[in-house]
């Protein structure tokens, strides 16, 4: 089912830029940074790879985590000529591991076979997904989200203190992960389950691949402030509310396709959150919502908040599972439908705007 849907994305990328005269490839955007990371380390990153401002320091490469690049650096042998066939390779098995981990964790909810395959055909299409076909980290990233929430959900305290040390490790958006995993693990320690230690445990282990990124950052770069002062003035990347006025304003004046549907699946998954608070436990909801509000809690590029959004999946393994109970030709074709939308989304982003990544 993944490898269906992630390739009928790929195709639809490659007709839609045909049919509008644009070269066909899946390096775009940030995919350099983390090939050439992955290539030579941050210190070797070329000095043509500039910031927001045209601008490169040594550090310049630092907002970009570790974990994707340093694990194709480590699994596969640099070789201009296939290097991103080799990146194209590693997203896609790490989002074979992913799709099973979503079946778990869609079975956890209560889904049913049907239920836990529509569940990962939705992932796979979601808008933005195409980058789980390219030399980006979001593949790794929800696989590691995945597998954490369903360990939490069966009380496998070290398993999902391990995934979300990765989590933390891959991406910023990690983050929201890391926090559920640490509180919820701390609780269950409180309350002595899992023989109290195990909690315990994950609730120590979870934050350390993101803080020791983060210190190592710190350390290394020698900028006050360290990761975040670098993303802050080489991207203009900070904690703030100003997505919430470019949302308002794109929505009473913009006319362009790409900026409206953005802002309105932004929109989309802040209504979802609504009722989902009473079909997903406690703490898969509180990381979806932490994941939606790091997403528009920040400022920066406003056109790549869905890509961010990817993150934000179990309110589709919720509705996979509410179509799978009802085995109706209406919910096999409303999750087919959003499917469509997702996989011309994605296709259709690349070529229409290329910030949207």
């Amino acid at each position: 089912m993944y490898l269906a849907v992630r390739t009928a994305g790929v195709l639809l990328l490659w007709a839609i830029s045909a049919a509008n005269e644009q070269e066909f490839t899946l390096q775009h955007w940030d995919a350099g940074w983390y090939l050439q990371i992955a290539a030579g380390g941050y210190e070797q990153v070329d000095a043509g790879m500039v910031d927001a401002h045209g601008v490169h320091h040594p550090y310049t490469a630092m907002v970009f985590f570790p974990g994707y690049p340093q694990l194709l650096g480590l699994l596969f042998p640099e070789d201009p000529q296939l290097y991103l066939a080799f990146a194209v390779i590693l997203s896609t098995a790490v989002g074979i591991v992913g799709a099973y981990g979503m079946a778990r964790l869609a079975r956890t909810l209560g889904g049913t076979r049907l239920a836990q395959l529509l569940a990962v055909g939705l992932v796979a299409a979601a808008p933005m997904a195409i980058v789980y076909s390219m030399p980006y980290p979001e593949a790794l990233l929800v696989a590691a989200v995945a597998w954490a929430l369903a360990a939490m959900l069966e009380r496998r305290w070290l398993l999902a203190g391990l995934c979300a040390l990765v989590a933390g490790y891959t991406h910023p958006m990690g983050a929201p992960l890391v926090a559920v995993v640490a509180v919820a693990g701390l609780i269950a320690a409180y309350r002595g389950e899992g023989g109290a230690w195990r909690p315990a445990l994950a609730a120590v282990i979870a934050p350390v691949g993101l803080g020791g990124y983060l210190l190592w950052v710190q350390l290394t770069s020698g900028v006050p402030g360290g990761y975040f002062a670098i993303t802050r003035e080489g991207w203009g990347n900070q904690l703030d509310l100003s997505y919430v006025g470019w949302i308002f304003d794109i929505l009473a004046t913009e006319r362009e396709a790409y900026s409206v549907l953005s802002v309105l699946l932004c929109l989309v998954v802040a209504v979802a959150l609504i009722p989902a608070w009473r079909h997903l436990p406690l703490t898969i909801w509180a990381y979806t919502a932490l994941v939606w509000l790091l997403t528009i809690g920040h400022a920066g590029a406003e056109h790549d908040r869905v890509r961010q959004l990817l993150s934000a999946f179990p309110l589709l393994l919720l509705l996979a599972v509410w179509a799978g109970r009802k085995r109706s030709l209406f919910g096999v074709g409303a999750i087919a439908a959003v499917g469509a939308f997702g996989l011309w989304f994605s296709a259709y982003a690349l070529v229409a705007q290329p910030h949207s990544i």
